[in-house]
């Protein structure tokens, strides 16, 4: 009977080593996610060390109950899949082709770039109309893929400060045309 009790609390401490180890893989995901953000300014190594630690523990001394082996397994290939994902990740910042930091460093290449007589377009609520417009007719015409509305944004301000540069202070404004099956942002310009 004693042997029982043992075992059946040898399988508790199991279930909740393998329910910390979940939550733990969770947060870590979490903080990596911020990391790669700008949030956090260090990756997450101490609660990886941890989290390292227990995967190691059970890959020496694996779980008896079946349930349990599947658990730590399912949990163990989640964390091996997330681990090539932040390698990669860290990999490409280090190379300086990352996609989101290599956004920020062209943004703010263009901010510095930018003279400041090209304002932005001359409303939020204009350039909310202009995506909208830009949205439905590429639905309308069957492109599932939704414009990316930054880059929407940058393409109308680079537009406005050729347009001053050439016209200085004409009146512009944007529409959305349909051109060989495409739907497509144009600028007209009007003097007075």
């Amino acid at each position: 009977m004693a042997r029982l009790r043992s075992e059946s609390t040898d399988q508790v401490d199991v279930d909740e080593a393998l329910d910390e180890l979940d939550q733990d893989l969770k947060r870590l995901r979490i903080e990596y996610d911020q990391h790669f953000a700008g949030v956090l300014k260090r990756p997450p190594s101490l609660l990886q060390g941890r989290v390292q630690k227990v995967i190691q523990h059970f890959s020496g001394q694996p779980p008896r109950s079946t349930r349990q082996k599947f658990r730590f397994n399912q949990l163990n290939s989640r964390y091996q899949v997330f681990r090539q994902q932040w390698g990669r990740t860290l990999r490409q910042i280090e190379d300086g082709v990352y996609r989101p930091h290599r956004f920020r460093a062209i943004l703010h290449e263009h901010e510095a770039e930018a003279p400041p007589a090209a304002p932005a377009p001359k409303s939020r609520n204009a350039l909310d109309a202009l995506y909208g417009a830009l949205l439905r007719a590429k639905e309308k015409l069957g492109d599932g893929n939704a414009p990316d509305r930054a880059k929407l944004e940058d393409l109308v301000r680079r537009q406005t400060a050729e347009i001053r540069a050439k016209h200085g202070d004409a009146k512009i404004r944007f529409k959305v045309v349909t051109e060989n099956g495409r739907a497509k942002v144009k600028a007209t310009v009007s003097k007075g």
